[in-house]
């Protein structure tokens, strides 16, 4: 043999093939194959839509009253959005912009609310 059979014999594909014996174990491969490119491109489209809604959505505050019977929670509750994790982690987040230290709030007075809004 010349020195190109012996390089084409040697070549992965053959190998390959060579260990397929049946036709079950082709479709077999394949189907694994065409599984592993779908399964990797989903993951890249899912990404990028999640990449597109994060970057139509902005911060925003708005200034409240607050009314008889208000609470931290209930306050919260009204102006959460899907960009906090949950409520506990977002008025946190409200009692930092407002320089509270405990959950006391008063009828009267005055909040700072942080918000997301979508495409604004």
């Amino acid at each position: 043999m010349n020195q190109m059979s012996l390089s084409l014999l040697n070549s992965p594909f053959l190998i390959l093939y060579n260990h397929i014996k049946s036709k079950k174990q082709y479709l077999v491969l394949s189907g694994l194959c065409i599984a592993v490119v779908l399964v990797i491109s989903l993951l890249l489209l899912s990404t990028n839509v999640n990449a597109e809604k994060l970057q139509s959505s902005t911060k925003h505050i708005t200034s409240i009253q607050i009314e008889k019977g208000d609470t931290l929670w209930s306050i919260a509750s009204q102006y959460i959005t899907d960009e906090y994790d949950n409520m506990n982690d977002y008025i946190k987040e409200i009692k930092k912009t407002n320089g509270l230290t405990s959950d006391t709030i008063h009828e009267g007075k005055y909040l700072v609310i942080p918000y997301y809004a979508q495409g604004e």
